[in-house]
């Protein structure tokens, strides 16, 4: 459990007492003024930062771990408005920001960033890899997305290429063999419009300066004789506009990504060289 001095200084604990307590085991002082009765655990230190500095917020990848997208982080992260300092202890790292009222959960049991800004938190402090699962495994089940295009328009951290890959992903809220296509174009320089509207019809992926569309097929293609015609009307409707129609099995994605991410790399390129250089 977490104390103050000032709580158990109000319970008429003197602060000998205090000091002896901690001297002997039986307080852990785990911040100035702030004591643990028990056990110190991440949950107590968490209570703690906030018994500590009552305007922090707890965020990045602790707010992460609470909210279920990360394991147990060894070192507790909170957020303090930037006119608050502290010396954090070496178990305790403190970021100064303004956080907005809508970034900050308060009916929890404890202050967090909401899920949506932890996300966006954490793309500045994980590796691009580890960055990257977060983004897939999170969107569009413990993140909603239109609570990350709102976010989107207010400026995104982390580098360019996730903060693409985090904008496609809220926006289409693709399924896992897109997801892993897009990010792969992403890594090769290439960003590709989702989910993207061309005349009546909708494509899985387009990039318009080189008119190429490409199709991410999964188990259910090609399910009924008329799903068969009424794609072959669509594709050859699409071709006969000038598009680039390229196809790829959604196993071919798990199996062979870097070969289909690179094949479509070269076509977009060499596309969009000879539609500016005829």
């Amino acid at each position: 459990m977490i104390r103050t001095r000032a709580e158990l200084r109000a319970a008429g604990v003197p602060i000998s007492t205090i000091d002896n307590r901690c001297r002997s085991g039986h307080y852990t002082r785990l911040l100035p003024g702030v004591y643990c009765t028990t056990e110190p655990t991440t949950v107590l230190k968490c209570r703690a930062v906030i018994a500590w500095i009552p305007a922090a917020v707890l965020s990045h990848r602790t707010a992460a771990w609470i909210h279920g997208m990360l394991s147990e982080p060894p070192r507790i992260e909170a957020t303090v408005p930037t006119g608050v300092y502290r010396r954090p202890p070496p178990w305790l790292r403190l970021y100064r920001r303004n956080l907005a009222p809508e970034s900050i959960d308060d009916t929890a049991d404890l202050r967090m960033t909401v899920p949506a800004r932890t996300l966006l938190d954490c793309l500045t402090v994980l590796p691009k890899s580890e960055a990257a699962a977060l983004i897939d495994h999170n969107v569009g089940h413990t993140v909603f997305p239109q609570d990350v295009l709102a976010l989107c328009h207010t400026g995104l951290p982390g580098s360019r290429a996730l903060r693409t890959q985090l904008h496609t992903a809220a926006s289409c809220f693709a399924s896992e063999p897109e997801r892993l296509f897009a990010r792969a174009m992403t890594t090769r320089g290439i960003r590709l419009l989702p989910n993207h509207p061309i005349g009546p019809y909708r494509c899985d992926f387009v990039d318009e300066r080189s008119a190429t569309i490409i199709e991410i097929d999964g188990r259910e293609f090609h399910s009924t004789p008329a799903a068969f015609r009424h794609d072959r009307r669509r594709q050859n409707a699409l071709a006969l506009e000038g598009w680039l129609i390229l196809r790829y099995a959604a196993a071919d994605i798990y199996q062979h990504l870097p070969r289909c991410a690179d094949e479509a790399a070269r076509a977009i390129r060499h596309r969009r060289h000879t539609h500016w250089h005829p």
